[in-house]
């Protein structure tokens, strides 16, 4: 049997409310769960969006954040065709990353996007799977690990020195927090920036 453990994390849309004088909520149960080999399993129990302008989030992005297992884990929309108003990107296997785009028109009908994260779900091809997975779900293309409440984005630059990417890096800045080079402090951290990353890029720490 399987460990999962669904974390939804609000940090991120709670933080709009500083820049928009309104404010995005996602919410749901943290629910820790057994999973059954060779099945389907909904990544959430209960989900919902809170937003006052109705107009912030037309995309969101499902990733297996800690745990994943590429070319046996798999998030998928079940039964699509029940969401007409929501397209779905390939999943990423390289990121353990799924996309769900509201495609309808106007302001964004959230309860149609709250409908297709309920219908998410995970499953492995592995009929001996083991260990925890994590989720996590964010309206930008951006990691986020529980573990270290850090959110983690990819910049390509191809052939930019340390030096440079370590300047760039500090000058970035996320919803009010300050960036800097990757410091990978744990596994599960070098898994998702490592991994799990679009690319190869530097990380924090030198020997000069």
């Amino acid at each position: 049997m399987l460990f999962l453990k669904k974390n939804i994390f609000l940090t991120y849309f709670i933080l709009l409310l500083f820049s928009f004088n309104s404010w995005a909520q996602i919410s749901t149960t943290t629910v820790h769960q057994f999973y059954c080999p060779l099945t389907e399993i909904g990544i959430v129990e209960d989900f919902s969006i809170t937003d006052p302008t109705n107009t912030l989030i037309s995309t969101l992005y499902i990733q297996i954040s800690t745990g994943y297992i590429n070319g046996e884990d798999l998030l998928s929309l079940n039964n699509p065709g029940s969401h007409p108003n929501i397209s779905v990107d390939p999943f990423n296997s390289s990121q353990g990353k799924l996309t769900l785009h509201w495609t309808g028109s106007g302001v964004t009908n959230y309860a149609d996007l709250i409908a297709a994260v309920k219908s998410v779900v995970f499953q492995s091809s592995d009929p001996n799977v083991s260990g925890t997975r994590t989720f996590s779900i964010t309206i930008d293309e951006i990691s986020y690990l529980a573990l270290t409440d850090h959110y983690y984005e990819y910049f390509p630059d191809i052939g930019i020195t340390w030096t440079a990417a370590n300047g760039k890096a500090d000058i970035k800045s996320y919803w009010g927090r300050q960036g800097y080079l990757a410091t990978i402090t744990s596994y599960e951290e070098a898994v998702l920036v490592g991994k799990q990353a679009p690319g190869a890029g530097w990380i924090g720490g030198s020997d000069s």
